[in-house]
């Protein structure tokens, strides 16, 4: 049978939060077809086949707001009272007074009682025969921030519970930007770091010389890329935006010699030290391209001696360092077991065959969790577990030594690390959530200027409903994970936490649409964890951004992400001058998706968008070329009003060609002076480096998250005037 009832078909989207139209960035209204609103239903488990199904659906969407007492969480913002909760009753449970208890985060408890009068019911239906009423109720005042419980019992014996989470009524700032001060910092891709003692790509131990090296010149931030864990025994896969799990470290990233077991473990280091294993490090470190592959098993390898070294001294000794990780164990509690278990049956399986290179594909009973065969696999294979347990606890503590040098060498935010917008399909976290993701669906984004033919990041998107089913804890995980050992947190497309882009299987990406989520709730948790882990939160908005997204980071005091080239008067024409800048803002040059300085300037990136065909027309191609010389054009008026550049210099950068390290600091120069208090300079900018790190709508056409920088981090002193360079930048951000 097939549907016919569109109406009713369009119903049932706007109740389940799938968007039956949008805008894109120029304005242009955009609306899904009939096959693509079944399918995003059917990923929300409401299956339909005729339009039976639709009535059936809607009515069962209809009947949740009725069947318990109260919602499973309440997110209430500090400054708002007095705070309303809904109750569900019927009319025996109305007519008596309703107990309550507020179980306080800190173990503080009040108690008190509901005395209703059903004439107050601002709603009733019929449910299963019984006459249900709704009622808003007022919660007893208090100023504690915090997860709270609140327990509910009726005088028919029914209970229910709800987690209320009372947040601030906006995000954490540090006390320097607080009182006004303008800083600035410095945006890092680890694993692109180049130096001469690290494994081939950039490490733990390579951060700690770089802060070294900049936070003496007025460095106050390090961005970098995602540390999200991707996949070991896949390592070609190597976005870290299309992450294994956002809660977990890559221990990639790991400096192995100086994990404490290798200074104490005379085998390993003198295998290390061989001609042989010396000369295949040699050979990673020269590569232009990161291998992966060939790295991990330089790492791998030494790191599983490592953990056999630190278990004979753990049953030898009653050593702190074992307790330690013990307890680290027992903090990273089932998530983090998930996790290692997950690791385990990956290299498992695909020793046996390296086409089971994802999870779909194990055995059926691996597939689940839960399963017994999967409790049977672990209890005898204990070790290869806690290996991958062992791996993250180094990573976090060389994190942590990270983040305490920024702060001794008296950085104000030090590390800002950067939040992922979801996991990949075959991930572990997919694997141990799997009721928590839209089956075979895609998060992406609509076409946009950079992005001419859209883009599918092929990530599961969260299942909405799920978020709230389960008091928000796997978001309120992630931030915690996230926020550690960080002064500031950058959250990828953070309009994220309002929509999110559903591309369908099989389907382009401008055949997608939009999907709500709980933006307030959302939002209102971000900024209770904000406070408690002192970070400052930055929100990526480039491309399609609603309005409604940038009041919320105003008023939330979430900070914007300008780059210099989005930032125009569109009706004049011109580049925005550095006083139009908002103050709450991180202003830039670029990001790890667009063109570094030189390549925007010398136009390599349109070359490159030719050559992989990511362009829907050849005028719209040649249309670009166009407007890449307008933006030049505009770029060099605006350094000429702010006189950066000379009036009669600017014919030397007229050309594509005419790019130099100059005109790439007049530029620095330039964001240094805007009003927003953050300013970030792109470690490929300062080091004028041509080739960008990512293409978006690419995979394998192009070497992404491979690019190592071109100079080795120990040749820099003499190679770059860093101090010159700081020194014009600190003097136009305090000027």
């Amino acid at each position: 049978m097939s549907i016919t009832d569109y109406e009713g078909l369009d119903a049932l989207c706007v109740a389940s939060g799938i968007a039956l139209d949008y805008r894109d960035i120029r304005g242009q209204l955009h609306a899904p077809g009939v096959g693509v609103k079944k399918t995003l239903l059917e990923a929300m488990h409401l299956p339909l086949d005729n339009d039976d199904d639709i009535e059936r659906n809607l009515r069962e969407i209809e009947s949740r707001q009725w069947r318990h007492v109260t919602a499973a969480v309440l997110v209430h913002r500090q400054s708002v009272a007095p705070s309303r909760l809904t109750l569900i009753l019927n009319e025996i449970e109305a007519a008596s007074p309703i107990g309550w208890e507020l179980c306080e985060e800190s173990g503080r408890r009040v108690h008190g009682n509901w005395v209703l009068n059903q004439q107050d019911s601002v709603g009733e239906t019929v449910f299963d025969g019984a006459r249900l009423m709704r009622f808003e109720v007022t919660l007893p005042e208090f100023d504690n921030l915090g997860y709270h419980q609140l327990n509910i019992e009726t005088a028919g014996g029914r209970r229910a519970h709800s987690t209320l989470i009372v947040a601030p009524d906006t995000c954490y700032r540090p006390p320097e930007l607080v009182e006004g001060k303008k800083i600035w910092g410095v945006g890092v891709q680890l694993f692109s770091l180049r130096s001469k003692r690290n494994w081939g790509i950039g490490d733990f131990t390579d951060l700690h010389s770089l802060i070294e090296m900049l936070a003496p010149l007025g460095v106050n931030v390090l961005g970098l890329n995602p540390l999200h864990t991707l996949f070991s025994q896949l390592p070609e896969k190597a976005s870290p935006y299309s992450p294994s799990s956002r809660d977990f470290l890559n221990p990639v990233y790991l400096d192995i010699e100086v994990v404490d077991e290798f200074k104490h473990d005379i085998e390993t280091r003198q295998r290390v030290a061989t001609g042989e294993f010396q000369a295949i490090l040699q050979e990673l470190r020269e590569l232009e391209l990161i291998d992966y592959g060939k790295v991990w098993a330089a790492k791998l390898n030494v790191l599983e001696s490592l953990y056999h070294a630190f278990k004979q001294q753990g049953r030898d000794s009653d050593s702190e360092r074992f307790k330690a990780f013990g307890q680290f164990q027992q903090d990273g509690g089932t998530e983090l077991y998930k996790f290692a278990l997950f690791e385990a049956l990956q290299a498992f399986f695909l020793q046996q065959n390296a086409d089971i290179d994802r999870w779909q594909k194990w055995p059926e009973a691996f597939r689940d969790p839960g399963s017994e065969t999967v409790a049977v696999w672990a209890a005898e294979r204990g070790d290869k577990i806690e290996f991958h347990q062992y791996l993250q606890w180094n990573a976090e503590l060389q994190l942590a030594a990270v983040h305490e040098k920024c702060k001794a060498l008296g950085m104000c935010i030090g590390i800002y690390r950067d939040l992922a917008v979801g996991i990949e399909k075959s991930s572990a976290q997919s694997w141990a959530h799997q009721p928590s993701y839209a089956p075979g669906m895609g998060v992406g984004a609509p076409p946009d200027d950079f992005n001419l033919k859209g883009q599918n990041w092929d990530l599961p998107p969260p299942q909405p409903k799920a978020l709230g089913d389960q008091a928000y804890r796997s978001f309120i995980h992630t931030l915690r994970a996230n926020m550690r050992h960080a002064g500031a947190l950058r959250i990828d497309h953070i309009m994220g936490l309002m929509r999110l882009f559903w591309v369908p299987p099989e389907c382009s990406p401008h055949e997608g649409t939009y999907v709500s989520y709980p933006f307030s709730d959302l939002l209102g948790i971000l900024a209770l964890e904000s406070l408690r882990n002192h970070c400052l939160i930055i929100g990526e908005d480039l491309g399609t951004v609603p309005d409604d997204v940038r009041h919320a980071l105003e008023i939330n005091k979430i900070f914007s992400y300008r780059v210099l080239y989005f930032e125009k008067d569109w009706q004049r024409g011109t580049i925005r001058p550095p006083a139009d800048y908002p103050r709450d803002a991180l202003c830039t040059s670029g990001s790890h998706d667009l063109p570094t300085l030189r390549g925007f300037w010398q136009g390599s990136d349109l070359d490159l968008r030719d050559q992989l065909d990511l362009y829907p027309s050849g005028d719209f191609r040649n249309q670009q070329r166009q407007i890449r010389q307008q933006d030049r054009d505009q770029i060099l008026a605006a350094l000429r009003r702010e006189s950066l550049v000379a009036d009669e210099a600017t014919s030397q950068y007229h050309g594509a060609e005419d790019f130099n390290d100059e005109l790439a600091q007049s530029i620095q120069r330039y964001l240094a002076r805007s009003q927003s208090m953050l300013l970030m300079v792109q470690l490929e900018d300062l080091l004028s480096e041509a080739n960008q790190v990512n293409v978006p709508g690419t995979i394998d056409e192009y070497p992404n998250w491979r690019r190592k920088l071109s100079l080795n981090l120990e040749d820099w002193p003499d190679r770059l005037d860093l101090e010159g360079f700081a020194h014009v930048i600190n003097s136009d951000r305090n000027a």
